[in-house]
């Protein structure tokens, strides 16, 4: 995680910010840990600029990757997959747990970026994945 200190309305804030490349991003204010929509606003189609909505979480791991509106959540480091905690047809929301990856002689919780229905687990335990393998699919 990258810190920086921010000023917002004449208040400064500690802030960590996790991988931009992953959606949401995780960033931690002054102690407080929140998922986050990160925008490029010459984006054509991007949303009107309005305040920012954040999603507060408790849940410790690696978010899995996702890119643009792309219904496929991707493993964010190679390693082996010790456990897969989710069933087709079961309802997530960002921050669940998917699975349990080995990495680096590591375990580390690899978690929803976003919210949906599996529609279907594309790994099993014990099988080696790369970094950006599909890890499910949701609906």
């Amino acid at each position: 995680m990258k810190r920086v200190r921010i000023r917002v309305n004449e208040e400064w804030y500690d802030v960590e910010i996790g991988d931009l490349y992953q959606r949401p991003v995780e960033v931690v204010v002054d102690g407080e840990e929140y998922l986050v929509e990160v925008g490029d606003p010459s984006e054509a189609g991007a949303p009107p600029v309005r305040r920012a909505a954040a999603m507060k979480t408790e849940q410790p791991g690696l978010r899995g990757i996702t890119q643009g509106d792309e219904r496929v959540i991707r493993c964010p480091l190679p390693g082996k997959i010790v456990s897969v905690t989710i069933t087709k047809g079961q309802e997530l929301q960002a921050g669940d747990e998917i699975c349990l990856l080995e990495s680096m002689k590591m375990e580390q919780s690899v978690r929803m970026a976003r919210g949906g229905i599996v529609k279907g687990v594309k790994v099993k335990k014990n099988q080696a994945v790369e970094a950006g393998q599909p890890l499910l699919e949701i609906q």
